[in-house]
């Protein structure tokens, strides 16, 4: 084991260098305001984006912003100050920097952590015979070395925060699993979808009462300096995931999952509400390949404890790469390997070569092995 995990951490650390998404460097590049002593991100930008190097909006949460502006603040110092100015720089050159390989590790290495905190949790929870298979299964997944470390996005911290929800709700502890949900959300909106099952899974009206204001002061708190913010409504609240959940395939899919969850409440573990629920936000909307990440910890669990699920599970991988591939972005793929070579931004993306009639293919058939997962995890999650 532990020569897999050194090999893991070898293979993160080259990804996390090599490897470049241009929504790395605008999410830290928005992030380094705070560092002049910006805080209210989403007023500044609004009076100011269009006299910036790069004027696109910042439309997640606020906790996201202090957690990278915290960060870029720690690795400037580490560093030094070339990687303020990369972040600034949005010319033809930025790719040609000489610290780019050190700038991209290091602004992607709490990722690292999170997702290392995420394998300490799940080998917690696995029985003692599928701890190691849970470890090669979370080590070796194609979706977070994919995710969290060539395109260097953070959905690995809401995803180890609900996982740590989770853990609570199992324990019946439903205050601080709400309060978690509501930490999640105000780094990403999504987790607010898992409120209604840890909510069915509280025995008791009155603890039901006792463990709302818990949500409240996990979201709302962190929400509360911005929440009149015109600026900042317009910027979170009406772009993005909330946008695109609103569709009658996802909230039937949503509705029957409820009343599932209710019929069985008294013995489910939530397990499979919680990789159902994001998994669903995947199968039914136009999504980004790192939400995948929000089901993956989920998923590993209970394909762990059913070898016969292996193979829809990499049915879904294999499909879930074939549609991002396919999107009409050089930087889902060959525009990746950037750094490497910054000639490779100019090539078109690989959708442009290849028959258009594959993405609705390979969109069919996930959304098939994905609803077929889900039927048939559910009998699976009382073994965890």
């Amino acid at each position: 084991m532990r020569k897999a995990l050194i090999f893991a951490l070898i293979l993160r650390g080259l990804l996390g260098s090599f490897y470049y998404h241009p929504d790395l460097k605008s999410q830290f590049f928005h992030a380094s305001f705070l560092s002049r002593g910006t805080v209210n991100i989403y007023d500044y930008l609004s009076v100011n984006r269009k006299d910036l190097p790069y004027s696109d909006t910042f439309n997640y949460p606020p906790l996201i912003y202090f957690f990278q502006g915290a960060w870029h603040f720690i690795s400037r110092a580490v560093i030094g100050p070339g990687l303020t100015d990369w972040l600034w720089d949005w010319s033809d050159r930025h790719l040609y920097a000489g610290g780019l390989f050190a700038y991209l590790l290091v602004l992607k290495l709490p990722y690292l952590l999170a997702d290392l905190l995420i394998l300490k949790l799940l080998l917690d929870l696995a029985p003692r015979e599928r701890k190691y298979s849970v470890s090669l299964l979370w080590l070796f997944n194609p979706v977070s070395l994919y995710g969290i470390y060539m395109v260097g996005q953070f959905d690995i911290l809401p995803a180890l925060i609900t996982v740590g929800s989770f853990i609570l709700a199992k324990k019946s502890r439903f205050a601080w699993s709400l309060f978690l949900l509501g930490l999640a959300a105000a780094f990403k909106t999504y987790p607010l979808l898992l409120v209604p099952f840890v909510l069915l899974k509280i025995p008791r009206v009155e603890t039901l009462f006792r463990s709302l204001p818990g949500l409240a002061v996990g979201y709302l708190l962190p929400l509360a300096p911005f929440i009149f913010s015109v600026s900042f409504q317009s910027s979170v609240f009406r772009s993005g995931l909330s946008g695109r959940i609103v569709n009658a395939p996802f909230l039937l899919y949503y509705f029957v999952l409820l009343i599932l969850s209710f019929r069985g409440r008294k013995t489910a573990s939530l397990l499979w509400e919680f990789m159902a629920v994001t998994l669903g936000v995947l199968l039914f909307t136009r999504f980004h390949a790192q939400w995948a990440i929000w089901t993956l910890p989920f998923a590993v669990l209970l394909v762990s404890v059913k070898s016969t699920l292996n193979w829809t599970a990499a049915a879904v991988v294999i499909t879930l790469f074939g549609i991002v591939f396919l999107i009409p972005d050089q930087y889902v793929l060959i525009g990746l390997f950037t750094p490497l070579n910054p000639y490779l931004a100019y090539v078109p993306p690989i959708s442009q070569f290849l028959p258009a009639i594959l993405a609705p293919v390979f969109r069919g058939a996930f959304l098939i092995s994905g609803l077929l997962f889900v039927f048939l995890s559910r009998s699976n999650e009382k073994t965890v």
